[in-house]
């Protein structure tokens, strides 16, 4: 069987970015363009801002599966049924959002991970290669060598989005099993009385020194690993261009 590898790791391993696209509504037809292209490591859905259903997300990930791109998803929440709903489809990296607490980053790894680093709930679904003994071909029942890749290929990240996160940062920091953190600039700048501001330079100097903190911990910014083009971002600035061209 061949295990699901993620390319964001083996991109870091090289020294490199993971480079990818994200996606807030399901298009697996754009998917198999980039993964036509070439070059893509991974694609990102925003599951929680983002129009996904089970059903798309599944489908998603069958196609990307095909070109060999990892999925990874911002999901709606940390509860662990959410987050079932995403890994059991296939996808292989999390971010999940409004980690305010030690607790909240428990749980977040707890959901991502099987045991022992984590509490995650064995499925059905095609994520678990529908659970099929042929499939998975492991010996015995135990299925722990799937468990073992799977946890080394999962990719935790926590969003750090108020000033009750960054308050909690050393607690959080404690918890072993994320691999790096993200910002929420604009639930950031709200929960700092700045709402609508993200770019204001005391939400921007905030976001600075924490992610000071977070290195000299030894953590790392989801910047430093990954390189997401938003595929709404990349049609506003090509209509842009276009209209620039032909006016």
């Amino acid at each position: 069987m061949r295990f699901r590898t993620n390319k964001i790791f083996e991109k870091n391993k090289q020294g490199k970015k993971g480079i990818g696209i994200g996606l807030v509504y399901p298009s697996a037809e754009a998917i198999e363009i980039i993964g036509m292209l070439g070059g893509f490591d991974f694609v990102n859905l925003d599951g929680e801002h983002g129009l996904f259903s089970p059903e798309s997300i599944d489908e998603m990930c069958r196609v990307a599966d095909g070109f060999g791109l990892t999925v990874t998803a911002r999901v709606p929440n940390i509860r662990a049924s959410t987050i079932n709903l995403f890994l059991d489809r296939g996808v292989t990296g999390i971010l999940g959002p409004h980690i305010e607490t030690a607790e909240d980053a428990q749980a977040l790894v707890d959901a991502c991970r099987f045991v022992p680093d984590g509490r995650r709930s064995w499925g059905g679904g095609r994520g678990t290669y529908y659970n099929s003994t042929p499939l998975l071909d492991v010996p015995g029942s135990e299925r722990t060598e799937f468990m073992q890749q799977t946890n080394a290929n999962m990719l935790v990240m926590g969003q750090l989005e108020t000033t009750r996160a960054f308050e909690n940062l050393d607690a959080i920091l404690e918890v072993q099993g994320i691999d790096a953190y993200a910002w929420g600039p604009n639930d950031l700048a709200q929960s700092m009385g700045l709402p609508g501001q993200p770019q204001h330079p005391d939400v921007l100097e905030a976001q600075r020194q924490v992610a000071d903190r977070i290195h000299a911990a030894g953590g790392k910014l989801n910047s430093d690993i990954m390189v997401t083009l938003n595929l709404p971002e990349l049609i506003v600035s090509g209509a842009r261009q276009f209209l620039s061209d032909h006016a």
